[in-house]
């Protein structure tokens, strides 16, 4: 298990800085990083299928120039990790059923989807640091000493690898713990909690709906909404018959 949690906290250290630091190839957004965090703990549709509705909730979500959005590949490591946890350790006590999946889901990321906000938090303190680390690069250029200037430029790339890497972990136990007990305690609410993710899903389609600010967002969002209602009509009336 330690090695889990250590894993999930490397690749959201590495996603840290991807998202910030350097290449930013969009592979810490939630949509990409969804998947891999599956991956690396073993279960890459769930992954992905946590991951495309917060792509959706955090769509607006970019770095761009003086903006501090919030930490969106925190809050997906989070959620994403805690969701592939507590599938696999209910799965792994005779817990199944395709509702397993998305009342899970629901419950891990309104526990560790908050963590973004708290991620955003520590990219203040981080923003702050690499200020003063700034400041001290500049010095050592000035005295003629590269070796220095490249450590502060070091110390400016582990500090957001750090905060990601303690807290995605945490925030993995804690939504992990909270969805693993919600679902043994009362697996009578498992029906109810899975529609709570297909509302929380819908929410999530609105508020990317919002982000793209388009003229066209609000047609494209109701026929799609409208296609969808559509195509879960003639399933009912198939009666999933083949």
């Amino acid at each position: 298990m330690v090695v889990t949690y250590v894993t999930l906290g490397l690749v959201a250290g590495l996603a840290s800085l991807e998202r910030k630091g350097f290449l930013q190839a969009m592979l810490s957004r939630p949509v990409a990083l969804g998947p891999i965090v599956g991956l690396a703990l073993g279960d890459v549709s769930s992954g992905l299928f946590v991951g495309i509705p917060l792509e959706l909730l955090w769509l607006g979500s970019v770095n761009v120039g003086a903006i501090l959005p919030v930490h969106e590949a925190l809050g997906t490591a989070a959620a994403v990790g805690g969701s592939v946890l507590a599938v696999g350790a209910l799965r792994a006590v005779g817990f199944h059923g395709p509702a397993l999946l998305p009342a899970v889901a629901v419950v891990a990321v309104a526990v560790g989807a908050p963590f973004a906000l708290l991620g955003r938090r520590a990219d203040r303190l981080v923003e702050a640091w690499n200020e003063r680390l700034c400041l001290l690069a500049e010095r050592d250029l000035s005295a003629g000493d590269l070796s220095g200037a490249v450590r502060c430029n070091l110390y400016g790339l582990a500090t957001p690898f750090a905060v990601a890497f303690v807290l995605a972990p945490l925030g993995a136990a804690l939504s992990s713990s909270v969805a693993r007990l919600a679902v043994s305690h009362a697996p009578g609410a498992v029906p109810a909690l899975a529609a709570g993710w297909v509302a929380f899903a819908a929410f999530a389609c609105s508020s990317g709906a919002k982000a793209m600010r388009s003229g066209r967002a609000g047609l494209a969002y109701f026929a799609s909404l409208g296609v969808g209602l559509a195509l879960l009509g003639l399933a009912a009336l198939a009666g999933g018959r083949p």
